[in-house]
């Protein structure tokens, strides 16, 4: 059992730290994936079926934390983040709770939040904040915990705790289903455990291990199929979760400069982490064997493993997959140089090791943090607008282009957006299609001729099409410009794209 209890002076400080560092990122802009995300979720708030009436390819996991988001606080970038910066503060403390015997010194063992959530938001940009990758650590580590604690249980005790686990891993399949791979490992370790450490038999394995991760999988997963099948829209999510993906796939091609980036940005921003982690691996699996560390190693394996499955469509994002088990592990290298260097007569090594370790963070969180403080902490739109723009400078052009069309006298409605999907949110208008303007380069054939379809249908008074979307009509599929050009005439040619409005 956990109990709140087991925080100390230096816990409570390390949450407020953390809470401080998260309202530093309250103000930060969309980036196209997060504006996305937030038109489906203001989309099902409005009566919409996600899939049936609001397309996308990714699971309903990050639509249903944005709709959740919205609805509590507003479809905006302040009520979004703040929900997420409640999510990390929530899961900084589950980790103060949940970890206080994996470290052998308390003070160690209370920078793990820091070292985790702390780093998360030190290291990530508009592009990478409430990503599928980054929201998914938080039930990811619980159900490494709960599969932990069941190697240390027996019988009824046993069964509970892993019932939990195949729920919570249920819950991660609602993110994204490939993520199975490292459930599947957390799984499998504790089955080589029973297996060859402890001897037990197949069906006793079935019984105590198998059976109560299964029924607790697949509780989430039903939960969510009859919701769709009561709104009679479950076939199109079948093709969407396993026909769509791998035709998609079959239809991409691999840009290895997307690979490249990733890599750099993964390696400038975790090197120091992941340094102190081998020091952990190192020591603590050859000396003491620990079962924790083996899983935490696991999931970085597998981990790898998922991103490297993605390499067609990898981003840097994808990569923060790993924040939390790297975060946990270079915490427990530094429990591991602490032990090293206490018999030392001066703690000032060690001191000097932390701060080294830490400094390459500092930069910019400090940058974040003074250009706060120089546009009077975002209080009003103008403010935030302009410390927005420091964070993402296409922000401005974007505002603008959805202001064109909310002028005085502008057509009323729906309207359809080939490129960033900030131009929803900053208008106020939704989505006139099912199928999404967004990531145009992963349109099957088939989807070209229903988008066509659907804007015959939908009318919208006002189409965007982007220059890099533009080129990819062109490429892929031109009829769809040749229906705009016949229905609608250009209303303003900008930097950004081409304005039409319905003829």
């Amino acid at each position: 059992m956990i109990s709140i209890n087991k925080l100390n002076k230096v816990d409570f400080l390390i949450v407020i730290i953390i809470i401080i560092i998260g309202l530093i990122h309250l103000p930060f802009p969309f980036d196209g994936d997060q504006a996305f995300f937030r038109l489906g979720a203001l989309e099902m708030q409005q009566g919409k079926v996600l899939y049936r009436d609001f397309w996308d390819i990714k699971q309903p996991g990050i639509f249903c934390f944005y709709f959740l988001a919205g609805t509590l606080f507003g479809f905006n970038e302040i009520g979004i983040h703040a929900f997420e910066l409640i999510y990390m503060v929530f899961f900084s403390i589950i980790l103060l709770l949940t970890l206080k015997s994996y470290f052998r010194h308390q003070i160690i063992a209370s920078l793990v939040p820091l070292l985790t959530v702390g780093v998360y938001y030190v290291v990530s940009g508009a592009w990478h904040l409430t990503q599928v990758e980054a929201l998914v650590g938080f039930p990811l580590f619980l159900c490494l915990w709960l599969t932990f604690q069941s190697f240390k249980s027996e019988g009824k005790q046993r069964f509970i705790l892993l019932l939990l686990s195949g729920f919570i891993g249920g819950i991660v399949l609602l993110f994204k289903l490939i993520f199975l791979l490292i459930l599947f490992s957390f799984w499998l370790t504790i089955l080589m455990y029973s297996v060859l450490i402890k001897r037990q038999k197949i069906k006793e394995i079935f019984i105590e291990i198998c059976l109560p991760i299964f029924i607790g999988i697949i509780l989430p997963l039903l939960v969510v199929a009859s919701y769709f099948a009561w709104y009679d829209s479950f076939s199109i999510v079948y093709q969407t979760f396993f026909v769509y993906p791998p035709l998609i796939i079959a239809n991409s091609a691999f840009h290895q400069k997307d690979l490249v980036s990733g890599i750099k940005w993964f390696v400038y921003n975790f090197y120091p982490l992941v340094l102190i982690a081998i020091i952990a691996i190192d020591t603590s699996l050859r000396q003491s064997k620990n079962v924790l560390t083996l899983l935490l190693f696991v999931w970085c394996i597998f981990g790898f493993s998922v991103i490297a499955l993605q390499y067609q469509a990898l981003w840097e994002y994808h990569f923060l997959l790993l924040f939390v088990p790297i975060g946990i592990l270079a915490t427990k290298g530094l429990d591991v140089l602490w032990e090293s260097l206490k018999e030392l007569k001066s703690q000032v090594p060690t001191v000097l090791l932390i701060i080294l370790l830490l400094l390459p963070f500092s930069s910019p969180l400090a940058k974040k943090s003074v250009t706060l403080v120089n546009n009077n902490f975002a209080l009003t739109e103008d403010t935030r607008l302009k410390y927005e723009t420091v964070f993402r400078k296409k922000y401005p052009s974007l505002y603008s282009e959805a202001k064109f069309i909310s002028q005085t006298g502008s057509l009323a409605g729906e309207i359809y957006v080939a490129g960033d999907p900030s131009i929803y949110y900053f208008s106020g208008r939704t989505q006139a299609t099912i199928l999404r303007g967004w990531a145009l380069e992963y349109f099957l054939p088939e989807q070209w001729s229903t988008l066509i379809d659907q804007l015959n249908s939908s009318k919208p008074p006002y189409i965007f099409i982007d220059y890099e979307p533009q080129a990819i009509i062109k490429e892929s599929f031109p009829k769809l410009l040749e229906f705009v050009e016949q229905r609608y005439q250009i209303l303003r040619q900008s930097n950004n794209g081409i304005w039409y409005i319905i003829k």
